[in-house]
């Protein structure tokens, strides 16, 4: 049984229209007919026309001007009507051959009635055949729906139903989220090529877009174009179920980071069964990155956010690990995992935070799972320090600044307030009260080298505008670097007071 619907080739075969002929337009009798209609009025322009229509008509409308039959002919056309059922003795003696010429180039097959046949006799036994095919289709639409619905409750699995639908289907398919990535694919494992051959439907989850129904076929019957419309809705519910484990896994995952980056106290043992519950295992190597800016850069749905989600996402995927990211108010902190053959985080996510303005990024050193709360701690230094040393600068690691942060460690226990005071003492006095920043200009010279045009370029101003600034500097200070222990001195020292003027 054909179950797409009734072609006008089907409904010739009938015995109430075994004396009917076709007389042009012969291909387009496959033409499907969902809708049958009597026109004896004029007024065929007046929007009723339908795809799929087949049109019974004596012709008496249009007995007094035959370029009225030619128009009809165009206007089924169209509208994609099925075909034109005519009898044409009692009021049209012949169609003329400019109608048959259009019936030919639209394809638009005029049928010859016999006149003795009652349009009551034709009009019921075609609807029957329409609405017996039109319930076929219905009944072979709730089948697929209900195979392929039992597949997901059951658990079958993404790829039982991706086959399933391919049998329908008879083609290859895909189905693609919205990074560009292959979810599922049948024939499995089968690479996608995007193609102008190629359709595709699109998947939504929660209203949202999760991905794209991509099937390797140009056109489809009836049957195929509702089996895919129910695959749609089936794939929805699989990508549902799948959202709500891996949220899920994302909430449990969270907390048990959560646990870890507030330092609370875990035995190995305790900390080894939460990680291997969440899919995460004891050789990975861990390292910590917490990016600081404005709140609103880090909604889940800003494209800063999407971006470098996906890309940790993808790279994790690459490594074989699981990264995870927390948001804390203003801040991202990012737990990064690696094997000894991935390449350094640190490498991969600096040209995309590179470009983002009003960001500062710290990164801990690699550590065990273990350790995370003290690469935790060593980002947050990374970026305390960092920032308030390299005003330039966006992203830090804790190695550059470890000697700082032992500085300011040691200050806790050690007086340094009288070794600054005589090594720069009289410069930020001069500073606090003239409202200039030679101690930063001093800083900047060290840690540079003594080269005018890098501190320049740190502090946006022009070299001359330094050498005059270091002039005044050796005036004012007395400053003799002259030798590498005093100038390493004098290094430590506008160091330690610029982190510390800025508590």
């Amino acid at each position: 049984m054909n179950l797409t619907g009734v072609t006008v080739r089907d409904l010739l075969r009938l015995p109430i229209l075994k004396d009917a002929k076709v007389i042009s337009g012969e291909k387009g009798l496959d033409r499907i007919v969902r809708y049958l209609d009597i026109m004896e009025v004029p007024d065929f322009k007046g929007g009723w026309l339908r795809e799929g229509e087949l049109v019974l008509t004596t012709g008496y409308s249009m007995r007094h001007d035959p370029t009225l039959l030619q128009e009809l002919v165009e206007e089924l056309a169209q509208v994609g009507a099925a075909a034109l059922a005519i009898k044409p003795e009692r009021f049209i003696s012949e169609i003329p051959q400019e109608v048959l010429d259009k019936s030919n180039l639209y394809n638009i097959p005029i049928i010859h009635l016999p006149i003795g046949i009652p349009y009551i006799d034709i009009t019921y036994t075609v609807m029957e055949q329409i609405l017996d095919k039109q319930a076929a289709l219905l009944r072979r639409s709730e089948q697929v729906y209900k195979t392929l619905t039992n597949l997901v409750l059951s658990n079958s699995g993404i790829q039982v139903v991706a086959d399933n639908v391919v049998e329908l289907v008879k083609s290859p398919i895909w189905i693609i989220n919205n990074a560009g990535e292959i979810i599922v694919s049948s024939p499995s494992a089968t690479p996608y090529h995007p193609s102008p051959n190629t359709r595709q439907w699109e998947v939504t989850v929660d209203k949202q877009f999760a991905g794209k129904l991509i099937i390797d076929k140009e056109h489809f019957d009836e049957l195929e174009l509702i089996c895919i419309e129910q695959a749609r809705l089936v794939f929805a519910l699989e990508l549902m179920r799948r959202k709500i484990a891996h949220d899920t896994e994302l909430r449990l995952r969270g907390s048990f980071f959560e646990e870890l980056l507030m330092g609370l106290p875990l035995s190995k043992q305790e900390m080894d069964n939460k990680a291997r519950q969440l899919g995460l295992q004891s050789e990975w190597i861990w390292e910590i990155c917490i990016i600081e800016g404005e709140s609103h850069l880090f909604d889940i749905h800003t494209p800063f956010f999407t971006e470098l989600n996906e890309l940790i996402h993808r790279e994790s995927g690459n490594r074989k690990v699981r990264s995870h990211v927390q948001k804390q108010g203003d801040r991202l902190v990012l737990l990064l995992s690696t094997n000894k053959l991935g390449e350094q985080w640190i490498k991969i996510l600096t040209p995309m935070l590179k470009h983002v303005n009003h960001v500062h990024t710290g990164f801990g050193r690699k550590c065990s799972l273990l350790e995370v709360y003290r690469s935790y701690l060593e980002a947050k230094k990374a970026i305390m320090i960092g920032s308030r040393l390299e005003k330039d600068q966006q992203i830090f690691t804790f190695e550059q600044v470890e000697m700082f942060s032992l500085l300011l460690e040691s200050s806790e226990s050690v007086n340094f307030d009288t070794f600054i005071e005589e090594k720069i003492g009289k410069l930020y006095n001069y500073d606090k009260e003239n409202g200039m920043d030679l101690v930063t200009t001093f800083h900047y010279y060290l840690a540079s080298g003594g080269s005018l045009i890098d501190t320049a370029n740190r502090l946006f101003i022009h070299r001359n505008s330094v050498k005059y600034r270091m002039d005044r500097i050796k005036e004012i200070a007395d400053v003799d670097m002259d030798n590498a222990k005093n100038w390493f001195a004098y290094y430590l020292c506008t160091a330690f007071y610029l982190l510390k003027k800025m508590d």
